[in-house]
């Protein structure tokens, strides 16, 4: 048997006295894809970093008989690496167009204009499906197009070493679709090792093996149907806790104990359960006290009727039809630029309305005059959370409050309060930049809910936390709709989180394609194995 192309051998990266990977090993062959999958800080950009040659470890790592130690020593191989790190367009400058960025990465690249290369370098445009688009500035790109770009771009110098860090984060499923077909045409016709970290467990399957990170350890390894083997005796159908070696999670029981409840056929996730349960790592079930305020709530809480909204010759949002619910969960799901963010943004005042009519709580939204009287009902959390980075988590609570008329005598009781149930009263005096992104997230919705609002606009809140945070979240979200009777509209680009939602509309290209329960979407594809699948199949077929 040959050698394997890549060897990692007992990994350390330390941060001052922080050690973020301890110890990591793995080994991948010619063609293979990797995965690195666990929760944000669990050590899996570090071990990238280290890999890539860009970062100082401990420990020994092989590519095709090169051994490093060190950065320095890893130079030699730089020219076959590619490193794409995470961040959404990270590697783009805004005004540069799509052709120029491929001319910019070949000339830093040193790479000749032969023939040779133009035809490659067409190629990765076809399979991008950006050869359209050459012309086109990176800042007025999708977010998912941006993420096809900074991946040609990495591939352009034909890399034996494929290094991407969550390359599918915040990008919509069928952008992740075509992403993972590029990969797929070049590891089988390059041979390339490409290592890949992800927080979409569906991706996982189409890995060839899979190392879940936490703590800064790899704690388990191995093909994804062997590992869903190690965990399908500890998952069953939803019941009600019977011990603390057991979590409830909304589509799951994960228990060490047999309980009378059928089993269930688990997903990757259960992975992160299972073991958070096997370390005695108890999860509490969330709790939301009842409102304070007495205030009624209209049983309709947002109606839009037409509403459309143009930039320039561009419509984002072409007359869509809408309504919200109290006590109601909608999800408003699409590819990147199907006008999600910017419908969320019209009923929040931040866009102007160029057609069609809105009604906010029982009110006609002529003008700004309309929606200051509804400020005070309302709660938005943002696809980037709008904290003060340079303000503790009191701080930025007390700043919130202030911001909403909240007298201390009242604010001061209700943060303490929040910050116990949700989780976060150990980070009160933190920086927002120093906390792990789930509890940032529960902190951003402590900052929305704080003058106890009536609906809820929250908009791509679960992008790139782990799958634990993510279901804590959920289970949050249940609980201000179950005990505060109120509307929230959310955006996700986790097609798991669309079956939490009472009602799911569909967005494509400025238009609302389906508007229905998951449950119903799922019926009219028996075939489909999740809603995922559905809803790929529905936005494929859909012609606008």
């Amino acid at each position: 048997m040959s050698p394997a192309a890549l060897r990692v051998e007992k990994v350390t990266v330390r941060y001052g006295n922080t050690v973020a990977i301890e110890e990591a090993s793995l080994e991948a062959d010619r063609g293979e894809i990797i995965g690195l999958i666990g929760a944000d800080g669990a050590g899996k950009s570090s071990l990238l970093h280290a890999i890539a040659g860009v970062g100082r470890f401990q420990g020994e790592i092989l590519f095709e008989g090169h051994a490093y130690h060190s950065p320095k020593e890893a130079e030699p191989l730089k020219p076959h690496i590619g490193l794409m790190p995470q961040g959404i367009g990270l590697v783009l400058y805004r005004n540069l167009t799509v052709g120029e960025h491929l001319d910019f990465f070949a000339d830093i690249r040193n790479l000749k204009r032969n023939e040779a290369f133009l035809s490659y370098r067409e190629r990765l445009l076809e399979m991008a499906g950006l050869a359209p688009f050459t012309d086109r500035p990176a800042g007025k790109l999708s977010g998912g197009m941006m993420q096809k770009l900074s991946l040609i771009c990495t591939l352009l110098h034909r890399p034996k070493l494929l290094i991407l860090d969550e390359p599918t984060t915040g990008v919509d499923p069928l952008s992740r679709l075509e992403l993972w077909e590029i990969l797929d045409n070049i590891r089988r016709e390059e041979g390339t090792v490409a290592l890949i970290s992800t927080a979409y467990m569906q991706e996982a399957a189409r890995m060839d093996r899979i190392h879940l990170f936490d703590s800064g350890r790899i704690i388990a390894r191995g093909t994804a149907e062997a590992l869903l083997a190690g965990v399908r005796n500890y998952s069953y159908e939803p019941v009600p806790c019977p011990s603390e070696r057991c979590i409830q999670t909304g589509h799951y029981t994960y228990a060490l104990d047999p309980i009378d409840a059928p089993k269930k056929e688990p997903t990757l996730e259960a992975l992160f359960f299972v073991h958070a349960l096997q370390e005695g790592r108890r999860i509490p079930p969330i709790e939301v006290s009842p409102r304070e305020s007495d205030e009624a709530i209209p049983s309709l809480v947002m109606e839009a009727r037409g509403l459309t909204k143009r930039f320039g010759s561009f419509v984002a949002d072409d007359h869509i039809d809408m309504r919200l619910q109290s006590g109601e969960i909608l999800g408003l799901l699409g590819a990147n630029g199907a006008g999600k963010t910017t419908f969320i943004k019209m009923l929040l005042g931040l866009y102007p309305i160029d057609g069609g009519e809105l009604t906010l709580l029982g009110r006609p939204i002529r003008s700004a005059e309309d929606r200051r009287h509804l400020k005070s009902r309302i709660g938005y959390v943002s696809q980037h959370f709008a904290l003060y980075k340079d303000m503790t988590v009191r701080e930025n609570l007390l700043y919130f409050a202030q911001m909403h008329r909240l007298p201390l005598t009242r604010a001061l009781p209700r943060i303490q309060r929040l910050a116990e149930e949700l989780g976060f009263a150990p980070y009160m005096e933190a920086l927002p930049s120093e906390l792990p992104l789930g509890i940032n997230q529960r902190f951003s919705l402590a900052a929305a809910i704080l003058h106890e609002p009536v609906v809820l606009f929250l908009d791509e809140p679960t992008s790139g936390v782990d799958a634990i945070a993510r279901s804590q979240f959920w289970q949050l979200l249940q609980r201000l709709k179950e005990v505060w009777g109120i509307a929230i509209l959310i955006t996700t680009h986790y097609m798991s989180e669309a079956e939490y939602c009472d009602r799911v509309v569909l967005l494509k290209q400025g238009r609302k394609i389906a508007d229905d329960t998951p449950q119903h979407l799922m019926a009219r594809y028996p075939e489909a194995k999740s809603f995922e699948e559905a809803f790929l199949q529905l936005y494929k077929e859909k012609v606008i």
